[in-house]
């Protein structure tokens, strides 16, 4: 989101402000799921998974399922520092890195995570900067080397603020709004996976996430300028 705020008294004190408003806004709002059994199965059952989703949704999921106690990657930068501060709040276990900054350490840090008594991981697959929906190799490689499940997950709202003037077009809920949570079907990184067909990986994960949140944003009439850019590269208008 670009946010540049250095002070950790301020950073700690806009978390808290953040947590609050969000959860009088929740507290009015309706949830609707796609593919609960998997949220279920997954994140709120007792399999080790790692959770995929993009930049623009983080915010909200972040503050949804931080009770379940995730290790979450979060850019090793001074831009990442109020977004992991509002996590650690919400009962996220930050790690910090990213693809350009501390990404084999804050990669490594998740794996050792799973391996070692930790159950849920996840990050944006188009993190730290972009370019938005378009996945980076990171998220594929932790699933790949920990074993574990790989779970795609966004979301949208009919009524939301949109960051527009972000790269991400990050997207908070308003008070009252619907909010329609989409999973996928859980699935398997293959051991053996590397060049090519490693990428084929990437590339799948990132038009599973870009057709969820399409249909998503379809069902609740949400327009993201940065899917329209997709649509049109990928062609995933229908």
């Amino acid at each position: 989101m670009g946010v540049r705020i250095t002070n950790r008294h301020v950073i700690s004190l806009l978390s808290f402000l953040a947590i609050f408003v969000l959860r009088l806004i929740t507290f009015t709002c309706r949830v609707r799921y796609i593919n609960k059994q998997y949220i279920d199965e997954t994140l709120l059952g007792d399999k080790k998974v790692v959770i995929t989703t993009w930049h623009r949704c983080a915010i909200y999921l972040l503050f949804k399922y931080g009770f379940v106690h995730p290790m979450v990657l979060f850019s090793a930068s001074k831009d990442g520092d109020l977004l992991a501060d509002f996590a650690k709040k919400v009962g996220v276990i930050p790690a910090r890195g990213s693809s350009t900054r501390g990404g084999k350490e804050g990669s490594e840090q998740m794996v050792s995570f799973l391996h070692t008594g930790g159950r849920v991981v996840g990050t944006v697959a188009d993190g730290p900067q972009g370019p938005p929906l378009r996945a980076k190799p990171g998220l594929v490689r932790i699933a790949q080397k920990s074993g574990v499940h790989l779970l795609p997950m966004t979301w949208s709202a009919d009524k939301v603020w949109m960051f527009a003037r972000a790269w991400d077009k990050m997207i908070i809920p308003k008070p009252f709004s619907k909010i329609i949570i989409y999973a996928s079907e859980p699935y398997i990184i293959a051991k053996e996976a590397e060049g090519d067909e490693f990428d084929r990986y990437v590339k799948g994960m990132e038009r599973t996430l870009n057709v969820m949140t399409r249909d998503v944003d379809a069902m609740v009439n949400h327009h993201d300028p940065n899917m329209d850019l997709i649509l049109k590269e990928d062609d995933l208008g229908s």
